[in-house]
């Protein structure tokens, strides 16, 4: 709900305390760090999934420590370069030898 607005009138001029100027300066100085320190936290989880390239986000996003979900660990990983991972290739599985070649791509061919 608005103010209500009572029309113009001359209001008395604040004064703050040294307590209060105090109090802003290290609530500001505090918000300062806490971003740097945010991006620093970011910057190194971007560096841990670029070293690993099968590690999925969803992993990461798993662990407790964490506290950014799997979709923002996407966007910070895109901010930082990460190369997205590529569904269902995180697990390197090899063809069997012995496999008989898929059907539908040979009657396709006939």
């Amino acid at each position: 709900m608005p103010k209500p607005n009572f029309g113009p009138r001359t209001l008395p001029e604040y004064k703050p305390s040294q307590e209060v100027r105090d109090a802003l300066r290290a609530w500001l100085e505090a918000v300062d760090l806490e971003e740097e320190r945010r991006k620093a936290a970011r910057k190194a989880l971007a560096d841990d999934l670029k070293a690993d390239p099968d590690l999925p986000f969803a992993s990461m996003a798993a662990h407790p420590i964490v506290p950014w979900s799997e979709a923002m660990l996407r966007i910070i990983g895109a901010e930082y370069g990460v190369q997205p991972r590529v569904p269902n290739k995180a697990w390197k599985r090899k063809p069997a030898e012995d496999t008989p070649p898929n059907k539908g791509t040979e009657a396709e061919g006939k």
